[in-house]
């Protein structure tokens, strides 16, 4: 009851101070780094009839080329190259399009591009077959599955050997599973897309590799998870369901296409599908995702097993602080929707709140997906992608002048700076970036209500009459968790239980805790002591 107080007290002062600083909100104009912002003056065109593509570059240049690349449906293209205006950075090209289908159009500065495109149809034949695109085969990453088959038989040897440590066989497991689904998770990282044409590698990551319909409804940036997989790689099979809960009210609302992917689909039936399936895999599996599948999980996992091999001894906070610690993971939930809701306002509500979210503004352009500025697993997947050879190491660098991007076009000053606080911090408490995550709040969101646990699918129980209240379960829980130690019996999944299982792997009372999946128990705390 108190954590609800505290959470309800916090979302109302965050919801007043967001809405006076919009009140305060001042116009922005500036040009904040690089960018190129393009529309087309119609979608639906017949055969051979032109088309005019406008756009502008910021900042304007002089003697700067904007390649403009009209992509057929066959994937065969054609290339137009214009000199925008050295003053206001525009530009205009004008294309007949010769064949029937789905058109993609890139104006591309650089490596920096927007998309457009046009559905062309021949009114002599409306119900000729469209023709369909040949791209060269896909071909394996060799180095990266090395890299990927040695990294799975460490976790091999390592869950093996664990075993010979009697209170480290689900640790062990756990790492294994933990390391196999990075690879799982990021398969798209696996083919080498570099063997199909330019522009085509622009569509192929996103359109070949990852999810594009859910029970109807087009996601084509992949199934939303809870989990942080990020969006930025390319070649993910799905999705943090963050990054889309935020892109789906700000800026894809009610657009038709969005960052490197089409919609036919509106954000509101998106958002459904995203909540259904959050809703959906929280209720049956809780936070089985955050202890047992998510990379930055893994990531703190890791450093903390590096603490442990220099033998320092981790960190506590006290249970008052750590209880209100958890807390803010609403809070900064509450307040990455309440941001996006402010940024679409226009989409939304017809009325602009803020200045600079039009197309081509500051906030368009540095601001979308507000917590993905400062989201500390960004830098980790980017950083990935340029290691594999999926994106050059050269565009992490290249400057720019937004107030966020100080470091580089796709790692923020901010990104680094969180990654850097949380790596440092999960040095000395564990898994300290658990405790505030807004994507294990929004697990937790449904799992407080009485509802929702009754149709659990994972529970963690506890036998009274066995339980000698000696705290081992207390001391070895990753996030401090108190309500295993301090309930009398019965079910003691907490809300922010990461479902790692350490209490029921170190508890040494035989079958004082147990894990039950669909009601059947398949895990029981062992007296290990004596055995």
């Amino acid at each position: 009851m108190k954590e609800r107080k505290g959470a309800c007290f916090a979302l109302v002062a965050l919801i007043f101070l967001v809405m006076a600083s919009v009140w305060q909100a001042t116009p922005v104009e500036a040009c904040y780094g690089p960018h190129i912002t393009a529309d087309i003056d119609r979608n639906e065109v017949n055969i051979n009839e032109p088309v005019i593509v406008t756009g502008q570059i910021c900042p304007a240049e002089p003697n700067v080329t904007v390649r403009v690349t009209f992509t057929r449906p066959d994937y065969t293209w054609i290339d137009r190259w214009v000199i925008p205006d050295p003053e206001t950075g525009e530009f205009t090209v004008t294309q007949e399009l010769d064949m029937a289908g789905y058109w993609n159009i890139f104006p591309i500065r650089g490596h920096i591009c927007d998309r457009l495109y046009a559905n062309v149809t021949d009114p002599k034949d409306p119900l000729a077959p469209l023709p369909r695109p040949e791209l060269p085969g896909y071909k394996p990453n060799i180095s990266l599955v090395t890299v990927a088959a040695i990294s799975i038989s460490v976790g091999a040897v390592a869950a093996t050997t664990g075993r010979k440590n009697k209170t480290r066989n689900i640790s062990s497991l756990r790492l294994f599973v933990q390391i196999g689904f990075i690879f799982i998770l990021f398969f798209g990282m696996f083919i080498d897309h570099r063997v199909v044409p330019v522009p085509a590698e622009q569509i192929t990551p996103h359109e070949y590799l990852i999810i594009n319909n859910v029970l109807g409804v087009s996601m084509p940036d992949g199934f939303p998870i809870p989990l942080f997989g990020c969006y930025y790689p390319c070649g993910k099979i799905a999705t943090c369901a963050l990054w889309e809960l935020q892109t789906y009210i700000y800026p894809f609302w009610d657009v038709g296409h969005g960052w490197g992917v089409d919609y036919v689909s509106t954000g509101a039936m998106r958002l459904v599908v995203l909540f259904g399936s959050i809703i959906l895999l929280s209720v049956v599996l809780g936070k089985f995702f955050c202890g047992w599948l998510c990379p930055f999980g893994l990531y703190q996992d890791l450093i903390s097993r590096f603490r442990k091999a220099l033998k320092i001894k981790y960190r506590t906070f006290s249970d008052r602080f750590n209880e209100r610690f958890h807390q803010l993971g609403y809070v900064i939930l509450a307040l990455l929707i309440i941001l996006s809701v402010i940024f679409g306002s226009q989409a939304l509500f017809g009325t602009q709140l803020v200045s600079g979210t039009e197309k081509g503004g500051f906030i368009y352009n540095y601001f979308a997906a507000p917590f993905c500025q400062v989201c500390p697993m960004k830098p980790l997947c980017v950083l990935l992608q340029t290691s594999v050879g999926l994106m050059r190491p050269e565009w992490l660098t290249e400057a720019t002048t937004g107030d966020f991007y100080q470091l580089g076009f796709y790692l923020t000053s901010l990104n680094l700076f969180v990654l850097g606080l949380v790596t440092v911090s999960a040095f000395l408490y564990r898994r300290i970036w658990c405790r505030l995550c807004p994507l294990g709040a929004l697990i937790a969101l449904f799992n407080r209500f009485q509802p929702f646990k009754r149709v659990s699918g994972i529970r963690l129980e506890k036998e009274e009459e066995k339980c000698t209240k000696c705290g081992v379960c207390k001391r070895v829980c990753p996030t401090q968790v108190t309500e295993v130690y301090e309930a009398k019996g019965g079910d003691v999944t907490a809300s922010n239980c990461l479902l790692c299982l350490r209490c029921v792997e170190m508890c040494p009372y035989e079958e004082a805790l147990n894990l039950k999946v669909a009601g059947k128990t398949v895990l029981k705390s062992r007296n290990w002591l004596e055995s």
